[in-house]
């Protein structure tokens, strides 16, 4: 279970990990003195603290080596499962944008709601991956917004929405005219209200996995819709001009079971 203290760590996207170092130092009268220096690295999506690194920058992210429900993965040998039917309440508009320079994420109040048979879901953030983190048979998209939902009690639940390039978006522009185009948080300049996310089809992937960003905690509960938007070119080079590519490679299935509870099912 994912306490609501550990899922607010992990809604920052820039993280700063202090990495101890010895430091041998010889003094004068010829005695070895051992001191330790801090050496802050902050996690990322390459060099240094990128997702190869993330388990042996702080001990919190140990999980991003060694866990067995590691996420993004590519979705593919899915069946049809028994999956309760989802549904959104989203009422309340977006209260800011945080560009954490690692990624942007839409920040919302309580009062949006996402329905799984009994259980129900607070929307807490939207964050934007560009490129996409999951592949759905072999195929990567060009943006995949990430649905954080919590509930009081800690379980976390992900919805992703997957898109293709094609016609511009009316939502994610919101976004684009919203986020600051520096690290920090900005007002919404619109209305935001991720319900103008929902696709018709209300059929998904679902699988247990993780947070694709350190600590990596697991299990969260995912949800990928079937049916994809449309996003245009110029509104992904926005996002990705700010962060860059922020998507974590491709983890281990393990033998874990996707199903999906829409139409389609594996090839």
């Amino acid at each position: 279970m994912i306490s609501r203290s550990v899922k607010r760590y992990i809604g920052a996207s820039l993280i700063a990990v202090a990495v101890a170092l010895p430091l041998v130092l010889v003094a004068c009268g010829g005695e070895e003195v051992v001191e330790e220096v801090e050496s802050s690295v902050e996690w990322s999506y390459s060099g240094e603290g990128g997702p190869a690194n993330w388990a042996s920058l702080s001990a919190d992210n140990e999980r991003c080596g060694s866990g067995t429900q590691q996420s993004p993965i590519d979705i593919a040998g899915y069946a049809k499962g028994d999956s309760p039917p989802i549904s959104f309440s989203y009422r309340k508009e977006a209260e800011s944008v945080t560009n954490a320079g690692t990624a942007i994420t839409v920040n919302y109040p309580s009062g949006n709601r996402l329905g799984l048979s009994e259980r129900t879901y607070q929307l807490e953030t939207v964050t934007a991956h560009t490129p996409s983190e999951h592949h759905v048979d072999g195929k990567s998209y060009p943006l995949e917004l990430q649905l954080l939902h919590s509930q009081t009690f800690g379980d976390v639940a992900v919805v992703s929405m997957l898109f293709e390039i094609g016609d511009e978006n009316p939502l994610v522009q919101e976004i684009v005219d919203s986020m600051p185009s520096e690290v920090g948080t900005a007002d919404v300049t619109g209305v935001l209200n991720a319900r103008g996310l929902m696709t018709k089809d209300l059929g998904y992937y679902s699988y247990k996995g993780s947070m694709t960003k350190p600590p990596c905690a697991e299990p969260v509960d995912w949800f990928v819709m079937l049916e994809t938007g449309t996003v245009s070119q110029g509104q992904v080079d926005a996002l990705q001009n700010l962060t860059g590519a922020n998507n974590r490679p491709l983890q281990a299935l393990n033998g874990r079971e996707i199903a999906t509870s829409g139409s389609r099912t594996g090839p």
